[in-house]
């Protein structure tokens, strides 16, 4: 495996190294939170959190739980793609760079069954502020809207990232995806109240532009982070009364430096595709794991956290989380998941007699991304990109689309009003056929 595309692996996975990245200098500024909650007072709609100051104490009072280091880790907006990205946040902009354009091409409008962009920027700001919209393939209003947020540094573009797994629910539910895009820091705080509000802009656009009901139900779904971030949104609105549904995939709040193990497994899972897929690169696992170490060293030296912490994460949600949320929530787990921190947001429920339901599936962290890059398969102009993203082969995947589909089901079940499955037994029984086949 080239260089080259071993940095190309490692950035795709090392959420931890972005931040990493941070300390050592390559901070940037990025529009401020205030900037982005400019407008507030236009159009209402269904959502109460609506109100400019109901939002914003809610959001003051979460970050009263923090302490005052790790406020002034969090001080800084998150880092911008170019400083914290590498390799991987890189190559996914070009991708993205080359599907805006072939949107332009098509006229930029509304196109049935398309990722589309919603443009929430305010007339008096400068800042850019876009969610991408899929709407049913039917063509047909939809029956409900699901607002998703994704795992670090893929959540930056879930419309290519989570493409797969969100039009497959969005087909089985006639469901319209807002799929909100954020870039990593270590303030979730921050991140968690900007999306937010382009959860409410959002809101604002299909009710107004696009002729959505304001009784539509309303979803919140997230994968890893995204689903920390959800939850500390949920805690500071009050919104999780109005929503028809919580739903968190392998939730995860690790600690700062616990993001090391999870940039090391990352990498891990890109070598084999995912568990399906043909990956993207091979080769010793040295290198990666000598500079997991050194990271590791680096940030136990500095003490960096995020803010909130894992601990104060789940003291918002034990205060915030009360039983008309609950009853809405979701869990989905997957069997070989150590990145997986479902255990212990349940655990800040213990004794109570209301706790959200839980799925087991088969599958690992990244079962939610399902990537497939066939140069014949796309447009001309976008083949040189995928082609360098690849590493020069003519194919490349990751993932594993048998549990991808899993996945897919139990999640439209859930919204559908179905209980919870163990789908774990899936997996070893189809297990135990190809033994018994081999034995004979």
């Amino acid at each position: 495996m080239t260089m080259r595309l071993l940095c190309l692996n490692l950035a795709y996975v090392c959420y931890a190294a972005h931040h990493v990245a941070a300390f050592v200098g390559h901070r940037a500024s990025i529009p401020s939170a205030a900037s982005l909650r400019r407008g507030n007072e236009v159009a209402t709609t269904s959502y109460s959190y609506i109100n400019k100051s109901t939002r914003e104490s809610g959001f003051k009072r979460l970050s009263r739980l923090n302490s005052d280091a790790n406020n002034d880790a969090g001080k800084e907006d998150s880092t911008p793609a170019d400083a914290i990205g590498g390799d991987l946040v890189t190559a996914l902009a070009r991708l993205d760079e080359k599907w805006e354009l072939s949107r332009r091409a098509d006229g930029g409008g509304k196109r049935i069954g398309e990722w589309t962009v919603l443009d929430l920027e305010d007339e008096d700001s400068s800042a850019p502020e876009i969610a991408y919209l899929l709407e049913p393939p039917s063509g047909a209003v939809p029956s409900c809207v699901i607002f998703f947020l994704g795992g670090a540094a893929l959540g930056q573009f879930p419309h290519i990232s989570y493409s797969a797994f969100l039009r497959r629910v969005a087909s089985r539910t006639n469901a319209a995806v807002v799929a909100v895009p954020y870039e990593v820091g270590l303030d979730h705080l921050g991140i968690a109240r900007r999306a937010m509000e382009t959860v409410r802009k959002s809101v604002i656009e299909c009710e107004d532009s696009r002729g959505y009901p304001p009784s539509l139900p309303k979803y919140a779904l997230g994968h890893s982070l995204g689903g920390k971030l959800h939850s500390i949104g949920i805690a500071a609105t009050g919104i999780g009364e109005e929503l028809a549904g919580v739903g968190f995939v392998s939730y995860n709040n690790f600690g700062f430096a616990e993001t090391i193990t999870m940039a090391r497994t990352f990498a891990k899972e890109l070598k084999v595709g995912g568990g399906g897929g043909s990956g993207f690169g091979s080769g010793s696992t040295v290198a990666f794991d000598t500079l997991f170490d050194l990271a590791g060293m680096a940030v136990s030296a500095v003490g960096l956290e995020f803010t909130p912490s894992p601990s104060d994460t789940d003291r918002i949600v034990k205060t915030k989380f009360d039983e008309e949320v609950l009853k809405k929530m979701r869990m989905f787990c997957f069997e070989d998941d150590d990145l997986d921190s479902t255990e212990r947001f349940m655990d800040c429920f213990d004794g109570q007699d209301l706790v959200p339901s839980v799925s087991y599936l088969p599958g690992t962290h990244l079962t939610p991304v399902f990537l497939k890059l066939g140069l014949d398969d796309l447009p001309e102009e976008a083949k040189d990109v995928a082609s360098q993203v690849t590493g020069g082969f003519q194919n490349a995947s990751f993932g594993n689309e048998e549990t991808l589909d899993l996945l897919v089901e139990e999640v439209s079940d859930w919204m559908l009003g179905k209980g919870p499955n163990d789908r774990r037994a899936v997996r070893k029984q189809l297990t135990g056929i190809i033994d018994a086949e081999v034995e004979e």
